[in-house]
This record gives structure tokens, C-alpha cells and sequence, in this order.
């Protein structure tokens, strides 16, 4: 587990690699395509405003937050025995040197000195970029080789092998939002490496430990959908940006907001068969509710973040949903093969 903080004060905050999963509740017909069925739907259907409801921190100061090693004081069993090794708390992660990754940076002459600078890995299960600290506050700097993986724990190495530098404005502008927490989009800068509880839980408030309907995302709150699918989308929506920075994520976003007050998706993307399948299921099902006001099934409904799994959508009945990933009438256990591949991310 790593929880880094660049300031004095502490910060809390954890999820994000929720895939949103929302069905109706009849049955797929076989002879029309998930499009069609969308297209229908919008046809019989008044679409909503995304941003017509809630609040946002545009504009103002990023919350000080319970750091994520204050929550475990209290959450240590619940939650602690599954965050060390939750994706989610692996976005980022130190270098460290027995990594395939940093092996692969070190076998190559041209590369081999530059790794001695290297001090965090951003990504594991397709690829890793590079990172160092620069010494500003809340910036990192950005390798110009990746390492993509191939068999087993093999890395190879891709980008500017022959003559790699590094890039000092790419991480605040491309991956922060979705990499760091408390970010800043005003200045492009960020407070805590990776993803801390504030991210998935927002500003928690003390009383929340007697009172937990306090606190966003708990079982006793019982948020609505839009909020759930607000939070989850901060970071599995790459397309789209912000009203306010242009930059490719929410200024300022903090759980129990309305993303979409600020930020623009693209959900015409839902029917772009040229994005992975990955891509097109988040797509699909914010839509749905932010615009069809689905109030079924959210990205909760079947992935259980704390505890990585995603049992629960194997108990789900067939909908339109799910030709985006299965071939309709085949188990769920199997899955159409795709590569991931994004323009935003660079992989």
C-alpha cells in the first residue's frame, strides 16, 4: 500500500477502476443490435441534462482530507486486508527494482542510466510508464519510454528508446486526473500520489464513525445512482474534458458532486465500434443513467471495488449491456478477446 502525501496535512480517498454495469430488466432480443435498442430507447424517451443537478468545486480550494493510513485505523479489517492489493492502489506505485518493468528499462544501454532517476511506475497489467519527482509541488515528470508487457511478466520497451528523456508537463496534463489525488485542474497540480479514499469517499466527515450515512459510497447512504456513476466516471471515462481547464479531467471533483456539471463526455463514443469493448460498456451505461435515468444498477451493483471482484454480474439476467462484451446466449465466463488501446493514455 502507498499513500504519499506532498503536504503536512493528510488525505483520504480510494476507488476507481469500476466498470459501470447497468441493465433493463427485460430480456435481449437477438435480432437487434445494442445500437438499435439505444437508438429506440432515446426515441421513446426524454433525455435528462447531466448538469442539471447538484454541486461542484470549480473554482475553489482543493478540501483538506483525512489521509487514506487515518482510515485504515478504523477500516484495517474491513478494508485493509483487500487495499494492498486492489488495482485501484496501484495506479501508481514505487520503483521498485525488481519490477519486469524497471529489469526491461535496465537492459538496454541507452536506457540504463536513466533508471537510475526513475522513482515511481504508473501501471502494471498492460503497460508502466515511468516517474520522477521534479521538486515542485505536485508535479511529476513523465519518461519518454514505456514498458509494454508481453508473455508472463516479460516487459519490452517502447517510445524514445534510443534517446529517452523526460517530460515535465504530460502528467499534470494527461494522466493526473485520474492518477493522483486532490488534484487541482486550476494549476494542474496535485496533493497525494495515487489514489487515496478521498477519491471514491470525498471530504469524510469526523461524525461519519457514528453517523456513517455521512459519508459518500457507505451502505447506509444509499446514494443515488447519478452520484455513484459521477464518482466511478471521474476516472473510466477517457472521453471527454473539462468546461473549465479543457484539460482531459473534472476541476476539482470531490465524491457527492455532479462530474458533469463541469465535465463534457462524449457518449456518442457508447456507439463507436472502433473503441475497445471496455470503453463502450462504461460508455453505454453512464449514459443510461445520466441521460435515460437508470435507477436499476450501477457500477456497484456488480463490482465489489475493496473487495476486487466482479461476482456479482455472473447473477445478472441478459440485457442489451451485455452483447458489448459476450456473444448473446454464451455463459459469461467467456468474453469477446479486444486490446485496449487509448488515445488519451498513449498505450
Amino acid at each position: 500500500m502507498m499513500f504519499k502525501s506532498l503536504t503536512s496535512r493528510s488525505t483520504c480517498a480510494a476507488c476507481s477502476l469500476a466498470v459501470v454495469l447497468s441493465l433493463s430488466s427485460w430480456l435481449w432480443p437477438p435480432d437487434r443490435t445494442s445500437s438499435e435498442v439505444v437508438a429506440a430507447d432515446k426515441d421513446n424517451q426524454e433525455l435528462l441534462d447531466p448538469a442539471a443537478w447538484g454541486k461542484d468545486h470549480v473554482g475553489l480550494e482543493v478540501p483538506e482530507y483525512i489521509e487514506g493510513g487515518e482510515c485504515l485505523f478504523c477500516h484495517r479489517n474491513d478494508v485493509g486486508a483487500s487495499w494492498g492489493t486492489d488495482p485501484h492502489n496501484h495506479t501508481i506505485h514505487e520503483a521498485n527494482e525488481d519490477h519486469p518493468a524497471m529489469r526491461a528499462l535496465r537492459s538496454k544501454a541507452s536506457t540504463s542510466p536513466i533508471a537510475k532517476e526513475v522513482e515511481l511506475i504508473l501501471g502494471d497489467r498492460r503497460q508502466s510508464c515511468f516517474l520522477k519527482y521534479t521538486g515542485e509541488y505536485g508535479k511529476l515528470a513523465l519518461l519518454t519510454v514505456r514498458a509494454d508487457k508481453r508473455r508472463g511478466r516479460r516487459f519490452r520497451l517502447s517510445g524514445d528508446v534510443a534517446n529517452p528523456g523526460w517530460l515535465t508537463e504530460k502528467f499534470a496534463d494527461r494522466c493526473a486526473g485520474c492518477h493522483a489525488t486532490g488534484v487541482d485542474g486550476s494549476d494542474r497540480t496535485f496533493i497525494t500520489v495515487g489514489h487515496d479514499c478521498y477519491v471514491c469517499h470525498g471530504d469524510a466527515p469526523l461524525d461519519h464513525a457514528n453517523e456513517p450515512e455521512l459519508m459518500p459510497l457507505s451502505t447506509a447512504r444509499k446514494d443515488a445512482p447519478r452520484v455513484v456513476v459521477s464518482i466511478c466516471a471521474q476516472c473510466h471515462i477517457r472521453f471527454g474534458r473539462s468546461r473549465s481547464t479543457k484539460l482531459p479531467y473534472a476541476n476539482n471533483f470531490v465524491a457527492g458532486d455532479n462530474l458533469f456539471r463541469d465535465f463534457e463526455a462524449d457518449f456518442d463514443k457508447a456507439d463507436d465500434p472502433n473503441i475497445s469493448p471496455a470503453d463502450r460498456h462504461v460508455m453505454e451505461n453512464v449514459r443510461d443513467v445520466v441521460l435515460h435515468d437508470n435507477k436499476e444498477l450501477t457500477c456497484l451493483s456488480c463490482h465489489d471495488v475493496h473487495g476486487n471482484s466482479t461476482a456479482k454480474h455472473d447473477k445478472l439476467p441478459d440485457g442489451p449491456s451485455c452483447v458489448t462484451c459476450h456473444d448473446p446466449g454464451q455463459s459469461k465466463k467467456s468474453h469477446r478477446m479486444y486490446e485496449v488501446h487509448s488515445v488519451l493514455c498513449g498505450y
